[in-house]
């Protein structure tokens, strides 16, 4: 690996986990916006909320990934024509398409990487999401009770001990 792939490939990478990490914490506050009706107001504690959420982030990795991936590449290459570093490049006569190869190679084992993450931990963490809300809900009834929604849970209860008594 020469010395120009290095650079920049150092330079993309700090900005790519640099906006990641902006990007997956914007939608980790989506999120918390989606899921509040849920989760304000029933009682939970912070260790419940926090295990749904971190149940729930891998779902949100491959919906980051390609925002990042779009927002890091256009400022590196923006910053690298900014500074003039690819009429440097041009000028000792290595064109552009050269210098993507590193970032190529790169984005080749991320998707190989990304491919394996949703495969295999997103399955994993939505079967679990899913178990947590539904045992909270068996656990606490309160959880499946909205204002102005009709609500089928506590009739299954109620019909099951009057069937039990006769």
């Amino acid at each position: 690996m020469k010395i120009l792939d290095k650079y920049i490939l150092k330079f993309y990478l700090s900005r790519f986990l640099g906006i990641f990490a902006i990007c997956f914490l914007i939608f980790i506050i989506q999120t918390f916006w989606l899921y509040i009706d849920e989760l304000a107001g029933k009682g939970l504690d912070i260790f419940t909320i926090g295990k749904f959420f971190m149940y729930f982030s891998p779902k949100l990795v491959p919906l980051v990934l390609p925002l990042s991936i779009l927002l890091a590449s256009l400022t590196t290459y923006g910053t690298l024509s900014e500074n003039y570093e690819f009429i440097a490049m041009k000028s000792n006569g290595i064109s552009i398409v050269r210098s993507m190869i590193a970032l190529l190679i790169f984005h080749i084992f991320l998707g190989i990487g990304s491919f394996y993450f949703s495969n295999n931990v997103v399955t994993y963490g939505e079967l679990k999401s899913y178990n947590l809300r539904k045992n909270l809900a068996k656990l606490k009834p309160t959880l499946s009770i909205r204002e102005g929604m009709f609500n089928d849970c506590l009739l299954y209860t109620s019909d099951a001990a009057d069937e039990e008594d006769s």
